[in-house]
């Protein structure tokens, strides 16, 4: 028993690694989720209110759309986030949207003690927010 009692608090030890190290990835998922969809959302006060006005038409203005999610992403939860895309469109109902796509870097906390080149992460999550008629 003494013999295989450090081997055993080994395994547990690199499996302990594993779940902190994973837990952290998906909580850091969960908020970049959740900065996406209110970067979309703030996103969507770049419609184009005089061509609304004058045509009925819905558009968006792409430069101020991308301004607004850059200022959005870099006052949130998650300043270090990286806007990847800002992106204009319809959704398959045919309503405008706006779809964000951003990017962390999750550096791991255990997984850099352990054997191996596992230092970090790269999580991408995108997200759209739409108008609806």
């Amino acid at each position: 028993m003494l013999l295989l009692f450090p081997a055993a608090f080994l395994i547990m030890i690199v499996l302990g690694a594993i779940v902190v190290d994973v837990g952290l990835s998906h909580v850091r998922a969960r908020e970049l989720e959740s900065v996406a969809s209110s970067a979309a959302n703030d996103a969507l006060a770049a419609l184009d209110i005089g061509a609304l006005r004058e045509d009925g038409e819905i558009r968006f203005d792409v430069v101020r759309a991308e301004q607004i999610v850059q200022e959005s992403v870099a006052s949130g939860a998650l300043g270090d986030a990286v806007v990847v895309a800002v992106g204009i469109g319809t959704n398959a109902a045919g309503e405008p949207q706006i779809e964000v796509t951003l990017q962390l870097e999750v550096e791991f906390i255990m997984a850099p003690a352990l054997p191996g080149d596992l230092d970090s992460t790269t999580i991408t999550r995108t997200r759209t927010a739409s108008i609806l008629g």
